[in-house]
């Protein structure tokens, strides 16, 4: 049974330590605006150069690239929120407390939402200042799109976790890895058809790679997305739901032979 007032105190409970340790904050803000940099100079060098042979690729570079911040921020989002309870040791204090573990996972998924939305909102406002974009354009995309490209943070964080859960700390390198191992394959910086067969094999098993072409054929050729954002919505909404019913299960399963064993 999940307690909205649980689920909501652990989100304060994070949301709190931020005056205290600006290093999350940080991490938050820092890599999205390197990214909107590089990629926007990059796309405005592309884009003078005539080298890509699409006459608005700046903007749609740049709004892939702020859909992509969805995603990626908050999949590292999740692991953070998990990752700080470990290194502060309180996991174990968290369980003994009257908190199910299905609370827990809502106050996660709340909080990833609230943090993903100020660093999109402050990516947005940022991308406006610097170059000349259409925010009717960039917020129809997050209308659009936003929604299954957050649930794809939701299903490759969670799988993180569960790496977490089965390897105790020695597992945070991995879940790392893994939570970035689908970034080239997904679209997000440029067409799944530039990739080899066996990237474009890997691709068609990614939600987020439907999504991104989604984005792709509306902005450049005006295309309805329908079709490949219903593609997009059932993959994400079912990896999502997998990926969390695998973490309650290594969870509980991990619970059973002592939590403590995370902290090895």
């Amino acid at each position: 049974m999940i307690s909205l007032q649980s689920a909501w105190a652990m989100v304060l409970r994070h949301i709190r330590i931020w005056p205290k340790d600006f290093n999350i904050p940080l991490t938050f803000l820092y890599w999205p605006i390197l990214d909107i940099l590089i990629w926007g100079f990059l796309g405005d060098w592309i884009q003078q150069s005539h080298v890509s042979g699409v006459q608005n690729y700046r903007a749609v570079s740049m709004i892939c690239l702020l859909l992509f911040q969805i995603s990626s921020r908050g999949t590292n989002c999740l692991n953070n929120y998990f990752h700080e309870e470990l290194h502060s040791s309180n996991i174990i204090n968290l369980f003994s407390l009257p908190l199910s573990l299905s609370s827990w996972i809502a106050g996660c998924i709340l909080y990833t939402a609230l943090v993903t939305s100020l660093i999109a909102f402050i990516c947005i406002l940022f991308s406006l200042l610097l170059y000349d974009l259409m925010l009717s354009q960039i917020l129809i995309a997050f209308i659009y799109f936003a929604i299954p490209l957050f649930l794809c943070s939701i299903w490759l964080g969670f799988v993180s976790l569960s790496i977490v859960t089965i390897l105790g700390k020695r597992g945070m390198e991995l879940a790392w890895i893994f939570a970035w191992f689908f970034t080239p394959f997904s679209g997000a910086y440029y067409p799944v058809e530039v990739l080899p067969a066996w990237g474009q094999a890997i691709s068609s098993v990614i939600p987020m790679s439907y999504i991104f072409r989604g984005v792709r054929d509306w902005l450049i050729n005006g295309t309805n997305p329908m079709a490949y954002l219903i593609q997009g919505y059932a993959m994400s909404f079912l990896y999502a739901v997998i990926a969390i019913a695998l973490f309650v299960y290594c969870f509980n399963r991990c619970r059973k032979n002592g939590l403590v064993r995370l902290m090895d």
